[in-house]
């Protein structure tokens, strides 16, 4: 665990992007965990058009990283010990979200292995308020291991959209 949570932990305090390395076409067709994180992947992002913590939250293991953009560039990193504490944290960032959203569409979504149970998601994003006018572009990094059986996000940032 240690391990898993170091690499993230160092990109995410520093504010650097690991060069993404694309996994070949052929090779994410033959891996089974590819289609399992792009599934959880589009269930939280319906979550958090939904508003829909709770299910917001299951799709996280904690303690989680996460760092966002904001008008002021970067937030600090955030740590949640707790499914309660993330849960609160994304009430927060949703109250604060840019005025009139809507709802978000995915871009791209490219996932890579790091290694046999670390995955990362590299997302680009587009946020919409209610006459689908784009108010955000965004591009974010969201770290994913399998500890359980299932995959589950454990650390997030954001990255440069249109870098990597």
């Amino acid at each position: 665990m240690k391990a898993r949570f170091l690499i993230p932990a160092l990109l995410l305090a520093s504010g650097c992007v690991a060069e993404p390395q694309a996994i070949d076409t052929n090779e994410a067709a033959a891996d089974p965990n590819v289609q399992q994180i792009e599934e959880a992947y589009m269930a939280y992002v319906q979550a958090y058009i939904d508003n829909d913590f709770e299910g917001i939250a299951s799709q996280f293991q904690v303690p989680v990283m996460r760092r966002s953009s904001s008008s002021n560039g970067v937030t600090p990193t955030r740590i949640a010990a707790t499914v309660d504490e993330l849960i609160e944290s994304y009430k927060s960032d949703k109250a604060n979200i840019q005025e009139g959203y809507e709802y978000s569409t995915i871009d791209r979504l490219d996932v890579h292995k790091i290694a046999s149970n670390v995955y990362y998601t590299d997302v680009d994003f587009t946020r919409y308020n209610g006459q689908d006018e784009i108010i955000f572009e965004g591009r974010s990094l969201y770290y994913w291991g399998n500890d359980d059986g299932s995959w589950k996000m454990f650390a997030m940032g954001p990255a440069t959209r249109g870098e990597g």
